[in-house]
């Protein structure tokens, strides 16, 4: 139930015990989801009519490890979010005596989660139009070396008319450049191990513990949510690290000599010996629905070695994607060159109040822009044309 109250420009409102401090725009608050990371509403805009998503952070920045967290998520979605395939950031704003953070984003209708459990009948048609604008979204990140390193079906949000869109960057990071030092290129900084749903974690993140990966973890993670579509169940539900292992060699067998010649962890050279006796299974035999491009396609995401798995462009190059394709390329948003700064991930001296006051600049930098362009442009609320060539109605009633 929802209890408010106005004060000047601000609604309070009390949403199951849980209080939202809106700006008067947002109303019909209703609560949504709830997590680690707080609570989120859908509401009413009043000034475009839409729907959207209200996420509460409180306290904005309970450690560093969340407020690093919290400018990441709302740093890329800041300047991720001019791609259609992204989820687009629609407000931010601070209630600072009371510790708060709102981040406001388009509501969708589903997500692509709902639709793989449900009764929807999906066609190869849902599956390719599904995998081209993730793919879409994926290398618009890429291209910026951003790695999401959390793309699963619950990150996919859908709407009714099948359009896609990648959410939550709360683990995204820019992939390390390699330094050129007297002349020689410098090992990569190794990043935590410690991401990507285990579902959707590639070997090598189990495998070598010095973190040392790159874009192939999120080819990965796209190959193992189509073999989730296609079968509509998870292809490795594994119950812990040892026993995901065991479900994905069981699947493509054990990796050739050549391929772990690169692994040192003695823990891990004992794990593949135990596995040298699996065999592949053709995937052709687990989805005997499956197209023969669409099998082709899921063989060259998971593949073990990640030097040997498609680039992104490639990905989309593949032939699985030619009745996509039409004569002209629709524009896509510029890569930009500037904008991106994480030198708060390596800073191992910053503290907690330092990255609560960065959140606060990332916030106050977003408000200043949106007035700049509301000022520019009354009541222009970017619309985003559908994707195109999708079929209707993948959504999680059916309906």
């Amino acid at each position: 139930m929802s209890r408010s109250s106005r004060a000047d420009e601000e609604v309070v409102h009390n949403i199951s015990g849980t209080v939202f401090r809106c700006e008067a725009a947002y109303h019909t608050l209703k609560a949504i989801g709830k997590g680690s990371y707080g609570v989120v509403c859908s509401a009413v805009d009043q000034r475009t009519g839409h729907k959207v998503a209200i996420k509460k952070i409180s306290p904005m920045a309970q450690d560093i490890v969340d407020a690093k967290h919290v400018l990441r998520e709302i740093r890329l979605m800041r300047y991720l979010g001019t791609h259609p395939n992204i989820i687009t950031l629609e407000d931010l704003w601070i209630k600072e005596q009371h510790d708060e953070l709102y981040i406001v984003m388009e509501l969708l209708d589903s997500d692509l989660h709902r639709i793989i459990q449900s009764s929807q009948p999906l066609s190869d048609a849902h599956f390719r139009f599904f995998m081209w604008q993730l793919l879409k979204g994926v290398k618009f990140m890429h291209d910026h070396q951003i790695i999401h390193r959390d793309l699963k079906p619950g990150n996919l949000l859908v709407t009714r008319n099948c359009e896609l869109r990648i959410t939550d960057f709360g683990l995204a990071r820019m992939k390390p450049e390699a330094q050129d030092i007297h002349g020689e290129e410098a090992e990569e900084e190794p990043m935590t191990e410690h991401v990507v749903t285990r579902w959707y974690r590639p070997p090598e993140l189990m495998l070598c513990p010095d973190g040392l990966y790159g874009f192939d973890v999120d080819i990965w993670s796209s190959g193992c949510i189509f073999a989730e579509m296609l079968g509509r169940k998870p292809l490795f539900p594994g119950k812990n690290f040892v026993h995901q292992l065991t479900l994905i060699f069981d699947v493509i067998g054990a990796p050739d000599a050549e391929d772990v010649a690169h692994i040192r962890n003695s823990q891990a050279r004992k794990f593949l010996d135990s596995v040298a006796d699996r065999l592949r299974v053709p995937f052709a035999e687990l989805f005997p629905g499956a197209t023969a491009p669409a099998v082709d396609l899921l063989e060259r995401f998971l593949v073990f070695h990640p030097a040997n798995r498609m680039t992104i462009d490639e990905c989309l190059d593949h032939p699985y994607f030619d009745p996509l394709r039409t004569g002209e390329t629709p524009s896509e948003p510029p890569v930009m060159s500037s904008g991106f700064e994480f030198d708060f991930e390596a800073d191992e001296t910053i503290t907690r109040l330092q990255m609560k006051q960065l959140v606060m600049r990332e916030v106050d930098s977003f408000r200043a822009e949106a007035q700049a362009a509301r000022a520019a442009a009354p009541a222009a609320r970017r619309s985003r044309p559908p994707a195109g060539g999708g079929p209707a109605d993948a959504r999680e009633d059916g309906g």
